[in-house]
């Protein structure tokens, strides 16, 4: 199975089951889950629930590797959003405690999965990132809300960049609440499945991370659309700016316009509201050879030389962004 569901003392206990797959999220576990917790919503017998991954991961995302061998006319690319969104709004929305222990790759549909819950465990292992620009698609599942409300332009940095976060910049920035050690993984479910407790061990944050000590010039250069962050990066010409451009320039021009625009234009909405949002999105983009090009550049043939299609941001007219946030389809009505 996919997905193992058990009961034990009190706790609902969910194992993200496909180690060998970083634990993908595809459609029937993310069926099968949404199914679960609203049994144990109304179970009066469960009073938390325990998520974790199988094997060294937590979640490496939603399984897009599927959703590109279905083809452009399946119904899979429809279905899958449609399911995965109204599941994320219904961890945000469950009543009873929910803990999520991050260990090794957290990740798009993994962030989606956990970041609604009440608490996050992250280790030293912990390996955070939103990598959506890089296979010509747009960081989801509610990411257009929670990174609006990160503070300064941060969230548009690691939408944008696809930056891996450590357990500095997780606790930094609040998306983890809580340190345990590797070492203690085993201690920490018996705890919180017996009793509910959560251990957390005192980290000190390091000010040596490079993501926090440049946080002030991250928020000056991710300021504005796509073409005012390029031009930021290249008027302000330090190390730390021409690393950004070289990597901006591997993702897909169009994920970097649109993500942008979807990051700025979430600023004051709800999470429900940006769900809604990133559907309809999803289904304008999910189409675009853009999509399969860079899902089977990064995962099928991995060649890592994707086509994008315009080639670069210069030809991106940020006036046509609209049409792509043009409502065209059935609503999620969570």
């Amino acid at each position: 199975m996919d997905i193992i569901f058990s009961e034990l003392n009190h706790t609902g206990i969910i194992t993200l089951n496909r180690p060998k797959a970083l634990n993908a999220l595809n459609l029937d576990m993310a069926k099968r889950l949404y199914d679960k917790l609203n049994q144990w919503e109304d179970n009066d017998d469960i009073l938390r629930v325990l998520l974790i991954g199988e094997g060294n991961h937590f979640c490496a995302g939603g399984d897009v590797k599927s959703l590109f061998l279905s083809g452009k006319t399946h119904r899979l690319k429809h279905d899958f959003f449609k399911t995965e969104y109204r599941l994320n709004y219904l961890i945000s929305q469950f009543s009873k405690e929910f803990l999520s222990i991050w260990n090794g790759v957290v990740m798009g549909g993994g962030v989606g999965l956990s970041l609604y819950g009440d608490h996050r465990l992250a280790t030293s292992n912990t390996k955070f990132a939103m990598p959506e620009t890089a296979i010509g698609f747009f960081p989801d599942v509610g990411g257009s809300y929670f990174l609006s409300n990160l503070p300064g332009n941060f969230g548009k940095y690691i939408a944008l960049t696809s930056e891996v976060l450590t357990i500095n910049e997780l606790l930094f920035f609040g998306l983890a609440t809580h340190y345990y050690k590797l070492t203690e993984f085993e201690n920490i479910k018996d705890r919180f499945i017996n009793n509910g407790e959560i251990l957390n061990k005192k980290y000190e944050v390091s000010n040596d991370s490079y993501i926090i000590k440049n946080i002030n010039l991250i928020s000056n250069i991710f300021n504005g659309n796509i073409h005012d962050i390029i031009r930021n990066l290249k008027n302000n010409g330090s190390d730390f700016s021409k690393k950004i451009l070289e990597t901006l320039s591997k993702k897909c021009p169009m994920s970097l316009a649109i993500t942008t625009k979807l990051i700025e234009n979430a600023n004051g909405k709800s999470l429900k509201e940006c769900l809604e949002i990133e559907f309809q999105l999803s289904q304008k983009i999910v189409y675009r050879d853009d999509f399969d090009n860079g899902v089977n550049s990064v995962l099928v043939s991995k060649d890592h030389n994707p086509k994008w299609d315009p080639p670069n941001i210069d030809e991106i007219n940020v006036d046509d962004l609209d049409k792509y946030f043009e409502t065209h389809t059935e609503k999620l009505y969570l």
